[in-house]
């Protein structure tokens, strides 16, 4: 009697296979994926090839990736229940990852689970000390909300006790959000990284107030902000740069920031921090390109100038090109560079591969009498999966004078 399959089979493109075994988890949309069936959660792909399989997690619903690949192989989960055993081991091997480097990160904010490179594609999880933020990134995960939120309850409790309250973040390719509080009301807690307070919320959109994928990258900087009197924060958001700047030593820190909001959470953020030296910091709530104009026209320099557009206006709108926008910035920022000082710039999309990013700001760079000092990447929680070079969204560039 022939075995009946529990999950459907489907074809898939060639190039999705060659990515495949390249290490690329996504499977984006072409004539194949039209073909899925659409009410069904877990998929098996076919290659006519040889005996492999690949286990695919469907999100017809997505625009773009409709469907991530969790394991190829021979033997894999023929049912959901499969599926939910193989997801909870790899879950707790995610948790004891970051646990072995506790120390190390010296922070309270980290991510858990980091999507794709840590083999659970559409799926991050965020401690912010005793907090748990589970962000959905792919619909294929709400199938599955119970059994996410009794695993990453089990873990916590074995593996980081001190985490006792869990929320779901549904994120979306608009501006818009939805977070869902498990139990416990919350909305706003304080949190430290690197000895310094910020002050969190859970009900504003995308932002919490701090950006973890940053923090590995912000370390790596120690030395540039040690070295640095006088640091110019373009984009500030809610000021983490400039935080650092200030408790490295800076007796002179400004802040650029085209929202309101995000420079009164910014001096919120000052208020609880008051050993650091509020009178040193300075705030301009205007673009950043008007900023510079005037920092140009009084002759202001600095000994380094941090730089992270978008990738989204603060009214949701699409903004333009964060890439494009150094056109303009890189001579200006260049203008406003003390003899010895630095530039850092970054990009935070997958839309501009590195390679790329790391061409256009050279060209830049170099009709600016700069050079490049060295790359920056995201480090320590928040690993790169190797042929899968949109999971390395977050680019930095360190520049200097020729």
């Amino acid at each position: 009697m022939v075995k009946k399959h529990k999950l459907s089979r489907v074809k898939l493109h060639p190039a999705t296979l060659k990515h495949a075994k390249k290490g690329h988890p996504w499977v984006t949309e072409d004539s194949f994926t039209k073909e899925f069936p659409r009410k069904e959660n877990l998929l098996i792909g076919k290659n006519p090839n040889s005996d492999e399989r690949l286990l695919l997690l469907h999100d017809p619903n997505h625009k773009k990736v409709k469907a991530r690949i969790w394991e190829i192989g021979t033997e894999l989960p023929e049912s959901p229940n499969g599926f939910i055993r193989a997801f909870g081991i790899r879950l707790e091997e995610s948790f004891l990852r970051r646990k072995s480097v506790l120390e190390k990160l010296q922070r309270d904010n980290f991510y858990l689970c980091f999507a794709e490179a840590d083999g659970i594609p559409g799926l991050m999880i965020q401690k912010f000390g005793n907090v748990a933020l589970i962000q959905i990134y792919s619909d294929f995960w709400f199938f599955f909300k119970n059994d996410i939120r009794r695993l990453v309850k089990a873990h916590c409790r074995t593996h980081f006790p001190e985490v006792d309250k869990f929320i779901f973040q549904q994120r979306k390719t608009s501006d818009s959000v939805n977070f869902e509080n498990l139990e416990n009301k919350l909305t706003e807690i304080t949190i430290q990284e690197f000895g310094i307070n910020y002050h969190l919320r859970f009900d504003y959109r995308y932002d919490i107030g701090i950006y973890s994928d940053m923090s590995s990258i912000r370390k790596k900087l120690t030395n540039e902000f040690r070295n640095a009197d006088s640091v110019l924060n373009l984009y500030s958001y809610t000021g983490a740069f400039s935080l650092f700047a200030l408790a490295h030593g800076a007796t002179d820190v400004h802040s650029v920031d085209l929202s309101n909001d995000y420079i009164k959470w910014l001096e919120k953020n000052l208020e609880i921090n008051p050993e650091l030296k509020s009178e040193n910091h300075h705030s301009k709530i205007m673009s950043v390109e008007k900023a510079l104009k005037q920092y140009i026209a009084e002759g202001k320099k600095f000994d380094l100038i941090v730089c992270d557009p978008p990738s989204f206006s603060s009214d949701g709108k699409k903004s333009q090109s964060a890439l494009k926008s150094y056109d303009k910035l890189i001579p200006m920022m260049e203008e406003c560079l003390s003899e010895k000082g630095r530039i850092v710039a970054f990009i935070n999309t997958h839309h501009v591969l590195r390679r790329k990013f790391n061409e256009r700001i050279e060209q830049l760079a170099h009709a600016s009498s700069l050079k490049v000092c060295k790359g920056l990447r995201m480090e320590e929680d928040c690993i790169s999966l190797g042929g899968f070079p949109e999971g390395d969204y977050l680019k930095g560039i360190l520049l200097e004078r020729k």
